[in-house]
């Protein structure tokens, strides 16, 4: 069990789902990087990449974003999502997309929608960071301005030919990596 730190629905619970699948991020780790963004959520969109319980986007909706979008395609983390979800009355805020990373963003580009947060937390260890950011540029839902943040291990370093890094925090064994679009690339 976890809870929404901050804003609207400060203090709630929210349900994870059971076993070591899922690797939910620590309150202290969450309340580490939503610190970092907290004056920056107001009326945004959020998509929540590798969502697990959607701890993180349902923590951006209870700070300010307007609408967040959870991308899973575990049927038990799927489940804590829309149960969540429907708990603190955010349904309409939300969308729940029930499939791969990757098949979600190829939906999100052909719909043309675009974020100014992408938050990616993919499984550790699988080379997933590199791979999903390659996977996010081709999609091309970042919106001008927009930042993409990349949750691992701090054993894990992630870069991107296509993203600028420009900020990087290592929290014990979790590190978040700061990307946005390369202003020396052609668009």
């Amino acid at each position: 069990m976890t809870r929404v730190i901050a804003g609207e629905f400060r203090g709630r619970k929210l349900i994870t789902p059971d076993g070591i699948k899922t690797r939910p991020t620590t309150d202290r780790c969450k309340e580490a990087l939503f610190g970092m963004l907290q004056f920056d959520l107001e009326g945004v969109s959020f998509l929540d990449l590798f969502a697990g319980s959607g701890q993180i986007g349902i923590e951006a909706l209870s700070r300010g974003a307007s609408f967040s979008v959870f991308v899973e395609q575990a049927s038990d983390a799927l489940a804590c999502i829309r149960q969540n979800l429907i708990s603190l009355q955010l349904t309409g805020q939300a969308e729940v997309i029930p499939m791969s990373v990757e098949r979600a963003l190829a939906r999100l580009s052909y719909s043309e929608k675009k974020f100014d947060y992408i938050f990616l937390d993919p499984p550790y260890q699988k080379g997933l960071e590199e791979v999903t950011l390659g996977q996010i540029v081709k999609a091309n839902v970042l919106k001008e301005g927009g930042t993409v943040i990349v949750e691992s291990s701090s054993q894990t370093d992630v870069r991107s030919d296509e993203l600028e890094c420009f900020k990087i925090k290592t929290y014990k064994t979790t590190r978040f990596t700061f990307f946005r679009q390369n202003s020396n690339l052609p668009v």
